[in-house]
């Protein structure tokens, strides 16, 4: 049986956030396929659910505060997760027999430094979220943002380039969410093997549900904004689509966890959009004519999407959100280059629900049986086997079979 040690920032609980769900049930799924998981991490919001055949293991303490961490020559997230509770932690994992240690986004990278001391040289995998030198580059060019804040963000952009390369460069393998992605690393890791795999989709599947005049004459936005790239996003999205769709009388719903001080800022600012904040139902929330995903900075796949498709909504998004998405499905969308350009055609197409209706019919046959996470942790399992095979070292379960 494979031995896994999963090196996290938190325990991914609750799961409320694309990166929270797609670390759980990446690893769920993995140990479904027959792995033997330890997985560690600072402790979560939430107590950590039982899954059958992972071990959680709660590290002591939790993050630097952002001012201590901005003076370490690493990006942000690392400098913040590398503290010396947690790096005595993995010093005492690394004396326990291991296959493979999976470094869980690159805030983890910090433990390659910490190789050395595993003694059954087991083979690392470094396990992305997003191409993180692209999506800073991004944020470090955010029109909102103050030119300190600019600045900021640029020397942490130069930070995670020159982190992510080295971390891609010294793994045995790679995985990224979209081939995209992949394509990105190839170019400043081109030896290192790499495997795509895309999340699968757990949550709820409506079994029939159709949009009609009777639908309400809404769109709404689902997601969590704490995360500043996300809020970057949202309020970007907002200085256009509020006024727009208010004379439209189109009614906008921003719905999932957003920080109170910023909910009500916001609230006050466009009176006409209903924001909801953190709901453990969105469901009833989401009986709309149409989903808005319109999120230009941060690459990776967008798990709402699947949300969006099973729960029967027709979706307009950015061509550059729907990246990873199977052309079976993504054609039964409205992809524009420009949020401007998706505002038009969500005001001109708002009314005919007739062709909204089909859209969402189409894309939920298309993506019925596409998003699997069995066939994921039975990818991600070949290929982990695949990788330590290639490096010649015989695995402790080999090596306690042979000596028992």
């Amino acid at each position: 049986m494979m031995r896994v040690l999963w090196l996290a920032r938190n325990l991914p609980f609750p799961l409320v956030t694309g990166d929270k769900i797609y670390t759980a049930k990446m690893a769920e799924a993995l140990a479904a396929a027959g792995a033997q998981i330890t997985f560690a991490g600072y402790p979560s919001a939430a107590p950590a659910e039982p899954v059958s055949g992972i071990a959680w293991h709660p590290v002591p303490g939790g993050p630097k505060n952002n001012w201590r961490a901005a003076l370490d020559p690493r990006p942000l997230v690392a400098a913040r997760h590398l503290t010396k509770r947690y790096r005595k932690h993995v010093g005492g994992l690394a004396a326990s027999a291991w296959d493979a240690v999976v470094i869980d986004q690159y805030g983890m990278g910090w433990v390659l430094d910490q190789r050395r001391r595993f003694q059954t040289n087991p083979s690392f995998v470094f396990l992305t979220h997003d191409h993180e030198e692209s999506v800073t580059a991004l944020q470090a060019k955010d029109p909102g943002a103050s030119s300190i804040k600019r600045a900021y963000l640029w020397q942490n952009h130069l930070k995670t380039r020159w982190f992510e390369r080295w971390i891609a460069r010294r793994c045995d393998l790679l995985t990224t969410i979209t081939e995209a992605d992949a394509a990105l690393f190839r170019q400043t890791a081109p030896d290192r093997p790499s495997i795509v795999l895309t999340p699968g989709y757990s949550g709820r599947k409506l079994s029939e549900r159709t949009v009609s005049a009777e639908t309400a004459r809404a769109v709404v936005l689902f997601g969590s904004y704490r995360w500043s790239a996300k809020l970057a996003n949202l309020t970007s999205f907002l200085e256009q689509a509020a006024p727009a769709l208010a004379r439209s009388r189109i009614e906008l719903r921003i719905v999932g966890d957003i920080a109170d001080d910023v909910r009500e800022a916001l609230a006050a600012r466009y009176p006409s959009v209903n924001f909801t904040g953190f709901v453990a139902d969105p469901g009833p929330y989401l009986d709309a004519r149409l989903a808005i995903l319109a999120e230009p900075i941060g690459g990776g796949f967008k798990l709402k999407l699947l949300d969006y498709v099973f729960n029967r909504l027709p979706v307009a998004a950015l061509d550059v959100c729907a990246a990873g998405l199977p052309p079976e499905i993504s054609q039964h969308m409205m992809l524009f280059g420009d949020t401007a350009t998706l505002l038009r055609r969500v005001v001109a197409e708002i009314d005919d629900v007739q062709s909204l209706d089909r859209r969402q019919r189409l894309a939920f046959t298309a993506a019925e049986s596409a998003f699997d996470w069995a066939d994921r942790g039975r990818s991600f399992l070949d290929a982990l086997e695949a990788t330590v095979r290639s490096r010649g070292f015989p695995s402790p379960a080999a090596l306690e079979t042979a000596g028992a």
